[in-house]
């Protein structure tokens, strides 16, 4: 059987220290982390090509960035994305923790989220207040942001999101043009092999007095992966970076 491979973020992905020290390990495909992903919805089952394969969680001893070292190369990211995160599964996986209480809070959340961003670009502004959200998902938020007039656009490299998507959603940054006055990032720099390259980048879209929005988990405390809820904040595949406010304030 394939092996999945693995490439070694052998330096922060912070402030770029060599001053790595390990938080905790295991593998995929054994105690608690094994148990979580074998019960979490697949399209093409992962396991097969994880078994072996271990994970470290690491955090620097200069900013104490916390992430994990060792994420899927590109090829194997990849796949994740097309073959192991299918509709289907994504799908079957929002079902099970969806309730009507949650849509209403996401619903309120966004509306809070709107009317503040559309108070704090009036001086920057003329018109109507142009917005990227990078990892927008399924477009939720971007579907609230036209509501009230935006013009805001959104960037998911998921094709599985993006054919569900309620408004149209491009696959690569590259496809956009700035600049924004608005760049959010809803839950995904969790998820970015180089968040702090991508931060670098998407600070060139942004206009002259404009506002950046980050939100990911705190995972503060969370130095290893012992039961449901360390596994949602860093999951060896898919939560690569464990932010804390203090560290997540250092990088932006």
């Amino acid at each position: 059987m394939e092996q999945a491979q693995f490439t070694d973020r052998s330096t922060c992905i912070s402030c770029g220290s060599s001053r790595l020290s390990e938080l905790s390990s295991g593998a995929f495909d054994e105690g608690e982390v094994g148990s979580f992903l074998r019960a979490d919805p697949w399209g093409e089952d992962p396991m097969p090509f994880l078994a072996g394969r271990r994970w470290t969680y690491v955090q620097c001893g200069d900013c104490e960035q916390a992430f994990h070292r060792y994420i899927l190369n590109p090829q194997w990211n990849e796949r994740r994305f097309s073959k192991w995160m299918t509709r289907e599964a994504i799908e079957a996986f929002e079902a099970s923790i969806k309730t009507p209480q949650k849509a209403f809070e996401k619903a309120a959340r966004n509306t809070a989220h709107v009317l503040r961003l559309e108070a704090l670009t009036r001086e920057i502004r003329t018109g109507a207040v142009r917005l990227l959200d990078f990892g927008c998902g399924h477009g939720e938020f971007l579907a609230m942001c036209n509501l009230y007039g935006f013009d805001a656009v959104g960037v998911d490299r998921s094709s599985a999101r993006r054919s569900n998507a309620l408004v149209p959603i491009f696959p690569e940054l590259s496809d956009v043009s700035g600049p924004f006055h608005v760049v959010t990032m809803f839950e995904v720099l969790e998820h970015l092999d180089d968040p702090r390259g991508m931060l670098e980048t998407l600070t060139t879209l942004i206009a002259p007095g404009g506002v950046l929005v980050l939100e990911t988990p705190d995972c503060s405390g969370v130095t290893g992966i012992h039961s449901l809820a360390d596994y949602r904040k860093i999951h060896p595949l898919e939560h690569i970076n464990g932010f804390t406010p203090d560290s997540m304030r250092r990088m932006a």
